[in-house]
């Protein structure tokens, strides 16, 4: 970990531990790795974008730098079906980032908000999230709908693709804009719109003359299932980090089996003559 990130999550923790004070964070122009390094204080790889709708259940593939959204939640995991678990542990912790010219990650991918033509490098964006709660689907409850109810189409998407097991999500977030200098810039219904522009059915409101809160429940980070038709129904692999654009996914077993003579020779065999390397 870079020593100056490691230096703010430790501060950051401290002022959580003690006081739950806000974690203030550097102007960036990187808003990805602003995102991701929240989300992977807990584990977890970041949306390029808060999403509405992406929870537990949501079948993924492509990269996390573009996402294939292969079908929804309700398609194989309806909540009908299997019960989401919620930790609000963290819920009290308050983050503030700070882009230059833009609103930070919510600019890349389909939003539930956009930059407005108004805004510009003269501006300075300040976006604070509240309320992280940890959505998550019971490994047991997943085995045992894969064995005995979920449909074979499903089964045979998912040797292929990943699912949302763990899911970050945001209860609100407040934006202010500021001209450079510090200068707070007035918001209003009239104007609003010169600088953030909401999708349809956001739930948004001024809350005072220089702050706007966005109270649309937002997944902001995920973590990456594997249900493999081999492994059968249990979810043994779960990516959790990514590398140069990949999904890094790890066995979670605590008691990984000893390969034996041959297991050892074939594996070799095989990185040797595929060359992949995870």
């Amino acid at each position: 970990m870079n020593p100056t990130k490691k230096t703010i999550s430790l501060v950051c923790s401290a002022f959580t531990m003690l006081s739950m004070q806000s974690c203030k964070k550097p102007i960036t122009d990187d808003p990805i790795s602003a995102l991701n390094g929240l989300v992977g204080e807990y584990g977890f790889i970041g949306y390029e974008n808060p999403l509405e709708s992406s929870g537990t259940g949501t079948m993924l593939a492509g990269r996390p730098n573009a996402l294939a959204y292969i079908a929804p939640s309700d398609s194989c995991f309806s909540e009908d079906d299997i019960v989401r678990n919620y930790d609000r542990q963290h819920f009290n912790r308050t983050y503030n980032y700070s882009f230059q010219g833009n609103l930070g990650f919510t600019v890349f991918g389909t939003s539930l908000f956009s930059a407005g033509l108004g805004l510009n490098k003269a501006h300075t964006v300040n976006i604070e999230l509240n309320g992280i709660t940890i959505e998550y689907l019971s490994s047991i409850d997943v085995t045992d709908w894969y064995q005995e109810g979920m449909r074979q189409t499903c089964k045979d998407y998912l040797d292929d693709v990943g699912f949302v097991i763990q899911a970050l999500i945001t209860d609100s977030m407040k934006i202010s804009i500021q001209q450079i200098g510090g200068t707070n810039i007035g918001l209003n219904s009239d104007n609003i719109g010169d600088f953030i522009e909401f999708e349809a059915g956001v739930d948004w409101r001024i809350v005072d003359e220089y702050t706007v809160e966005v109270s649309t429940p937002k997944y902001i980070g995920y973590q990456l299932g594997r249900l493999k038709l081999e492994d059968e129904g249990r979810v043994l692999y779960r990516a959790m980090t990514a590398e140069e654009d990949r999904f890094v996914f790890e066995p979670i077993s605590l008691f990984p089996e000893e390969p034996t003579v041959k297991q050892n020779e074939k594996v070799e065999s095989e990185l040797d003559e595929n060359a992949i390397y995870l």
